[in-house]
């Protein structure tokens, strides 16, 4: 056994399963594992653009010339000229963002294109980029460099502006390999497509309110993908229904699958589209008018239908989403505003494997009692303990979080929150504004137990009234520890539900909308997994360069993530 936790291939199986601060912990094991485990901290760096004050805490550069060989995946918010020789040095990247947003003093735009083209050029490992946006338009050779990455499958750009010339060049560039495109809020200038461009190897594509394109012209690049198996649509304004219909059933896209349009759509319209695509396994519709005549086209899909999702949909009822529920026995993620106890005890759900929900729960009584038995509530939570494949819970909707104008499901231990202990499998937990109607000890409570038995769990939504809900003494007040600490002590990731705008604020400020979260695309195809490119942005690893230097480095490590520069 000793020998076998000495082997690189055991200890690098180990280390691709641990986090930043374990990777740290094993490196003070002895000297062969720090040799192991450290490049595993530099498997994704941030280059940040660091105020004058910080310039100091960024790693010197022969320590970043020596670990250069171990990046993967690398987040620039900075082309610094002084770290050129070190961009070149990154050979084994699979993934780069490119987020500067302010260029050196002394550097125009070009140069700060002509050094990021230097450092893909021809690269033969890099498989996506990331344009996320930078305020300066790219130049044609960017363009034209980005097409000879031999290996790029995954191109996002968002905010850039593309010209006559631009735009031919971009679309040359996704017609060769890629396999996934993102364009967001783009600026076309009135683009034309060639008889002859198709986009032969795309699988995924996302077109988010891009400017300077007509609908017409989106349309048009969607027949342009044969193989396609999901399209994402953000459109303010009017849609051609009967032309996007035209497209799913006249063969076009045989293979497309997943449509998450979020566009401006009637009950009617929804219909006819569900009604003329061959097969739906993944259906986005927020905030769109789904109702009881897209219900009916549906049903067909049921057999095939993995995902869904009915976030803001005014015309969605209780009773749909719970035929939904018992009807898709290969549902693995829904998303809608409420379901009604009395229709969840109905009938048994079919979807064993569901994997995400994501619906506000209504207790009130059949009779209209706003004030059921805590059975009703216990009965909720054993039909949610059934799902044991759960890795995503939410059960307060928007609405329910702004007005209040039902009776939502409790959230305490009396009410039966001990009914979910099967869910072994959870990570995120979400009751949005459900905890502040709770007793501060009886709240504390509720988090205590899901800290106790939900050992996969990595982050929790709620209020900031989380904050104050601690044990209680013997005085009745309330004492250390509170809940914050017990989540934060588990290394939880806490986001504060904001129901004053859509979209809630983690503990370091970032914001995030709620769409973000349904769209559970896996982006499988052959050998290709999105998974590969999952950035994990940090500030950078430290140097271990002796044992007696540990306390220190780690002491820096750790004021780098106070700070929020880690």
């Amino acid at each position: 056994m000793d020998k076998a936790l000495t082997l690189p291939e055991i200890l690098t199986c180990i280390g691709n399963m641990l986090d930043k601060n374990n990777v740290i912990s094993c490196m003070q094991v002895c000297k062969a594992w720090r040799t192991e485990f450290e490049p595993l901290l530099w498997r994704s760096f941030t280059l940040k653009q660091l105020k004058p004050g910080y310039m100091g805490l960024r790693p010197d550069f022969a320590l970043l010339q020596k670990n250069a060989l171990h990046i993967r995946q690398l987040v620039i918010e900075q082309m610094d000229p002084n770290l050129q020789s070190f961009f070149m040095q990154c050979k084994q990247l699979d993934e780069v963002k490119f987020h500067a947003q302010e260029v050196d003093k002394g550097d125009d735009a070009v140069q700060i294109w002509e050094r990021f083209s230097d450092m893909i050029d021809n690269h033969g490992r890099l498989r996506k980029i990331v344009i996320d946006p930078v305020p300066w338009p790219m130049t044609n050779k960017v363009l034209e460099t980005m097409e000879r990455c031999p290996k790029l499958i995954v191109l996002e750009t968002k905010k850039t502006e593309l010209d006559v010339v631009k735009s031919q060049l971009y679309f040359r560039l996704c017609s060769k390999n890629l396999k996934r495109l993102s364009t967001w809020e783009d600026d076309y200038d009135r683009p034309e497509f060639p008889d002859d461009l198709v986009f032969q190897e795309m699988r995924y594509l996302d077109i988010c309110h891009a400017t300077g394109i007509s609908m017409d012209k989106q349309l048009t690049w969607l027949s342009r993908c044969p193989n396609l198996i999901s399209f994402r649509w953000e459109w303010v304004g009017q849609v051609d229904v009967a032309k996007l219909c035209t497209i799913l059933s006249g063969g076009s896209c045989p293979n497309l699958t997943a449509l998450h349009l979020i566009v401006t759509l009637a009950d009617a319209d929804i219909a006819q589209i569900l009604e003329a695509a061959s097969r739906i396994e993944k259906l986005s519709l927020p905030r769109t008018g789904f109702g009881a005549r897209s219900m009916d086209a549906l049903r067909r899909h049921f057999p095939t239908l993995r995902d869904i999702n009915l976030q803001l949909c005014s015309k969605v009822t209780s009773p749909m989403v719970q035929e939904i529920l018992r009807s898709c026995a290969n549902l693995q993620s829904i998303s809608a505003e409420t379901l009604a106890r009395s229709d969840i005890i109905r009938h048994p759900w079919a979807c064993k494997g569901l994997q995400m929900f994501d619906i506000g729960i209504d207790v009130v009584d059949e009779t209209g009692d706003y004030d059921p038995p805590m059975s009703h509530y216990r009965e909720v939570y054993q039909r949610l303990g059934q799902l044991t494949e759960l890795n995503y819970l939410s059960i307060c909707s928007e609405n329910q979080a702004d007005t209040y104008n039902r009776d939502p499901i409790k959230v305490s231990l009396e009410a039966g929150l001990e009914e979910l202990a099967t869910l072994k499998k959870l990570t995120f937990f979400s009751c949005k504004t459900l905890l502040d109607s709770s007793d501060p000890g009886e709240g504390f409570e509720a988090v205590k137990w899901m800290v106790e038995h939900w050992k996969r769990l990595e982050t929790f939504e709620a209020s900031s009234l989380i904050a104050v809900m601690g044990a209680v003494g013997d005085d009745d007040n309330m004492v250390e520890p509170y809940a914050m600490d017990l989540l934060k002590d588990r290394g939880i990731r806490v986001i504060e539900f904001n129901s004053s705008e859509r979209g809630v604020y983690d503990e370091d400020g970032d914001f995030y909308e709620g769409d973000g979260w349904t769209d559970q695309e896996d982006y499988e195809d052959d050998d290709y997994d999105l998974d590969d490119f999952v950035t994990y942005e940090h500030y950078g690893p430290i140097d271990f360069s002796s044992d007696d230097e540990y306390a220190d480095q780690y002491e820096h490590y750790m004021q780098l993530q106070y700070m929020g520069l880690e």
